[in-house]
């Protein structure tokens, strides 16, 4: 079987965000979820400063070391599949608070 990189990388995003999909957050706190969706919004907006830094950077000519290439490749990997949970996270404990706000 061969696959592309890139394929690899689709479906790895995609059971991860599905696995968080399907946590249990109605065993969560009104503070727990109110923490979670805070969290999961702060991170994938600082997440997303950053991818933008290291853009305008490249843009502008500043050119990284073999090393921090590495780095850079292994951060960008990282953020391409916490960016997806992030906001799976955000939606979840968004809709479970919701749900409890309705109930009450």
């Amino acid at each position: 079987m061969t696959t592309t990189e890139t394929t690899s990388q689709e479906t790895s995003i995609t059971i991860l965000r599905s696995l968080i999909a399907d946590l249990q957050f109605s065993q969560l706190s009104d503070l727990q979820l109110h923490d979670l969706s805070a969290i999961a919004a702060e991170s994938a907006e600082g997440l997303c400063h950053g991818l933008l830094y290291l853009a305008e950077s490249l843009e502008n000519g500043t050119h990284a070391s073999p090393q921090s290439s590495g780095q850079i490749s292994a951060w960008l990997k990282a953020s391409a599949h916490i960016i997806p949970v992030l906001l799976e996270l955000y939606e979840q404990a968004n809709s479970q608070l919701f749900q409890m706000q309705s109930a009450s």
